[in-house]
C-alpha cells in the first residue's frame, strides 16, 4: 500500500515533471500499473539483501515493458561513490551505453542522497521510485544528507525527473530497521 506522502511525491513529480524541459519517458509514468512498480521494487529489495550494513538495492527497468536492464548495491566500502544508485547507474552504462535514460525508471529501497538524485537528473532518466524515506534511514543510524530527493529535483534549472516515494515501504523500511 502507498502512503499519503508517496501520493503526494508522485502528483508534485508529475506535476513538476510536465513543467521541465528535460525529457520524461516516453511511456507515461502514470499509466504504470502499481503492480509494476512492485515488482520492480522487489527486484531492487533482493539486490540490497546483498548488503546488509547498508541495504540500498537499485535496478533500472524499461519504462514501457518492466523489464530489468541493470541492477546495483551498495559499494561505499569499495568506493565512497558506489551507492546503490550510482552502481546501477555504471551497470546500464557498460551493458547498454549512455542513451535512452528518458526511456527508463530507477527503483531503489531508499530516497536518493544529493549524489545520486544529482547523477540521475544530469542522466534525464524518466523516472525515479524509491521505498523508504530519507527521514526512515536516518533512523536507522545512517549518517545522511538533509536535503530531499524531491528538494534536489526541484533545484535543477535544466531537467526535473518524476518521483514516487513509499513503493513497498514497509518492506524497505524492513532492511533499514534491521541492517547489521
Amino acid at each position: 500500500m502507498i502512503s499519503r506522502r508517496g501520493v503526494l511525491h508522485c502528483l508534485c513529480g508529475l506535476g513538476l515533471g510536465a513543467l521541465a524541459r528535460g525529457a520524461l519517458a516516453s511511456t507515461s509514468f502514470s499509466s504504470i500499473p502499481m503492480q509494476q512498480h512492485e515488482m520492480a521494487m522487489r527486484a531492487a529489495i533482493t539486490m540490497a539483501l546483498q548488503n546488509p550494513v547498508y541495504p540500498f538495492g537499485a535496478v533500472i527497468t524499461d519504462a514501457s515493458n518492466g523489464k530489468v536492464l541493470a541492477r546495483g548495491v551498495n559499494a561505499a566500502i569499495d568506493n565512497p561513490t558506489l551507492h546503490g544508485e550510482i552502481a546501477c547507474i555504471n551497470n546500464y552504462v557498460s551493458q547498454h551505453g549512455n542513451k535512452n535514460w528518458s526511456n527508463c525508471i530507477l527503483y531503489t529501497t531508499g530516497e536518493p542522497c544529493p549524489m545520486c538524485m544529482s547523477a540521475l537528473i544530469w542522466a534525464n532518466i524518466g523516472g525515479i521510485v524509491y521505498g523508504s524515506s530519507m527521514d526512515i534511514i536516518q533512523k536507522s543510524g545512517i549518517e545522511a544528507f538533509a536535503l530531499s530527493a524531491k528538494d534536489i529535483n526541484q533545484a535543477s534549472n535544466f531537467s526535473q525527473t518524476v518521483l514516487l516515494g513509499g513503493v513497498l515501504e514497509a518492506e524497505c523500511n524492513a532492511l533499514f530497521a534491521n541492517r547489521k
